[in-house]
């Protein structure tokens, strides 16, 4: 894995950084316990992150000859989990709803980055002798379990909220 295969500019470099951050903090808000500062404080570092990763990303361009890719069109999805997430937490009376919007919108903005760097590593690092709709296919098949995952990780927490109120 070479750094130069992932930055390609200082937009990318921008990019590359705020995913990483994000990465980490996103798997860190959501292996820990909830609802503590420290939860809160590395969950308002990951949302910046993901903003950051997102806005950077209409400005790559790598993948598809100059044209708009699938990660493009992900970016509607990616911040409709981020801002259906953060925004109830935000209001000063949290409910039951507002939470159950937090883990929906947060599990999904989370793993749902994981599931973009994974099948932006196979792109990059591993697909250089697959034909377009080999790629497609196999990006396909990378985001399943990240879509099983989004899935499991959400009732769980949906689960554990109302077992524990």
């Amino acid at each position: 894995m070479e750094i130069d295969n992932w930055i390609h500019s200082p937009v990318g470099g921008i990019h590359f950084i705020t995913s990483v951050i994000g990465l980490f903090t996103g798997a860190y808000i959501l292996l820990t316990r909830k609802g503590t500062k420290i939860h809160k404080s590395i969950g308002y570092v990951f949302s910046i992150s993901l903003l950051l990763v997102n806005v950077s990303a209409l400005f790559i361009y790598d993948f598809n000859n100059g044209k708009p890719s699938v990660f493009h069109y992900l970016i509607i999805v990616s911040l409709f989990f981020l801002f259906f997430g953060i925004l109830p937490m935000l209001k000063k009376n949290k409910t039951k709803k507002s939470l159950n919007k937090h883990i929906i919108g947060l599990n999904g903005a989370a793993i749902g980055l994981w599931a973009a760097g994974a099948t932006e590593y196979f792109i990059r690092e591993l697909a250089h002798d697959l034909n377009k709709n080999e790629l497609i296919i196999y990006s396909f098949l990378i985001s399943i379990p990240f879509a099983l995952a989004i899935t499991i990780s959400i009732t769980y927490n949906l689960k554990k909220l109302h077992k524990n109120k």
